[in-house]
């Protein structure tokens, strides 16, 4: 028998997979089975959803595209765990989420972050250097794709 926290996980995987069609499988079978998503791999997952990378596009490519896009601050390498900060900062910068008045004045992981919870699309521990999932990686972004109506 099947718990709750099973059928969950089984439904966001289905939803997620189902609004981010033109990803790479391979990216979107890592980040559902990393318990600690990777920069590399969230990084292609969120650029991709917003063309700026090619939906083949390596780990590598996407972190190296944030570097040149100066997306981040100082972006950790491919291979190291990504936060939940950085994950809103780069969904809301490649998405073109507009912040309320301190993201504005201060756009880093911290407002970002604050931002989408305040928005209702980050639910329990909103910390913003709390290290996420794969799983929720999807889930944000594709939550943010369907409030903007481009899930």
């Amino acid at each position: 028998m099947r718990t709750t926290g099973t059928w969950i996980v089984a439904f966001l995987s289905v939803v997620c997979s189902a609004t981010l069609p033109a990803q790479s499988n391979d990216t979107i079978d890592r980040l559902q089975g990393e318990k600690q998503a990777l920069f590399g791999d969230a990084a292609a997952l969120i650029l991709s959803a917003a063309g700026l990378v090619p939906d083949d596009a390596t780990p590598e490519e996407a972190a190296a595209a944030v570097s040149e896009q100066k997306l981040l601050g100082k972006p950790p390498l491919p291979d190291q765990p990504v936060t939940l900060g950085q994950v809103c900062l780069l969904i809301m910068q490649t998405q073109g989420v507009s912040g309320g008045l301190f993201y504005r004045l201060f756009p880093s992981p911290r407002y970002a972050a604050r931002e989408l919870a305040a928005q209702g699309l980050i639910k329990g521990n909103t910390h913003p250097s709390r290290v996420i999932s794969g799983e929720e990686v999807m889930w944000l972004l594709a939550a943010v794709l369907d409030r903007l109506g481009k899930g």
